[in-house]
């Protein structure tokens, strides 16, 4: 067994457990002050798409774990990892783990519904055999305003190691589907982007880049589990980077790729 598949079936064995240890403790009358609430997602993607451009033009599997501790009412503590499963041979990443991801951050909470999350996150890309240094070290900042209209968000990116920024400007559209089931809702967000080196693809300028909407339903099986379909769709903005995209054979001017996910919550 490769070594990247047994780390994720410890993975997976791991958070099994912590989600019966999750559910015991609910079960209790005083849900422990040291116990985490747990989110544990999996996804089955079309392609690999971010931020409109596509990665890997073949179907991943996302496995990802959240691990949160709420210290106060308004703020908490949280950890989490991201495995992505390649299982074709799509850019030479033969049948494997091709992005290990692992994050740490803060959420709290300010006056007005104002929601901000800072995560220090490190990408780790396992079939970078020749260490090209592909690997990055960032941080973000994801301001929310919960209580607006749509809830207008602005995400700010810096990886440090390259110097390379970028940011969106996001909006989030939400409606309960209560004619069709009380279960059932609809999300789309919609995001703005923009940055500067490599985040605009092959063309090292900055640049107001792209686009993204991603329509989404959702349907709450229970209080802890849920699952979801929903469209992932980017449009390339700036000149250079269309033509950057087009030269790439994965990508095009407009990009869309397909998306099931599992959710469970603890």
């Amino acid at each position: 067994m490769k070594l990247n598949n047994l780390a994720i079936c410890v993975l997976s064995g791991m958070l099994l457990a912590g989600t019966v240890m999750a559910q015991d403790a609910e079960e209790a009358e005083e849900r422990p002050a040291w116990l985490p609430s747990l989110e544990l997602s999996l996804d089955r993607t079309s392609r690999y798409m971010s931020e409109g451009n596509v990665g890997n033009p073949d179907p991943i599997d996302t496995l990802s774990l959240t691990a949160e501790w709420g210290i106060t009412d308004e703020f908490s503590f949280h950890i989490g990892g991201v495995a992505i499963y390649d299982e074709t041979n799509a850019c030479d990443h033969d049948d494997n783990v091709e992005e290990w991801d692992w994050l740490a951050g803060v959420t709290f909470t300010l006056p007005g519904g104002i929601e901000v999350n800072i995560d220090y996150i490190y990408y780790n890309y396992p079939w970078d055999e020749h260490k090209h240094n592909v690997d990055t070290k960032e941080y973000e900042i994801d301001v929310t305003a919960t209580e607006l209209l749509l809830s207008p968000g602005i995400v700010f990116v810096h990886d440090f190691e390259n110097d390379t920024i970028k940011a969106n400007v996001n909006v989030t559209y939400v409606q309960a589907l209560e004619f069709i089931s009380e279960k059932l809702g609809f999300e789309c967000p919609v995001e703005l982007w923009a940055g500067n080196h490599q985040y605009t693809g092959c063309t090292h300028h900055t640049a107001v880049y792209s686009v993204c909407v991603q329509p989404t339903l959702l349907y709450e099986i229970n209080e802890n589990f849920s699952v979801g379909t929903y469209l992932q769709m980017g449009w390339a903005i700036d000149g250079g980077v269309r033509r950057d995209w087009r030269e790439d054979e994965n990508n095009s001017a407009f990009n869309i790729c397909w998306g099931l996910n599992l959710t469970a919550t603890f």
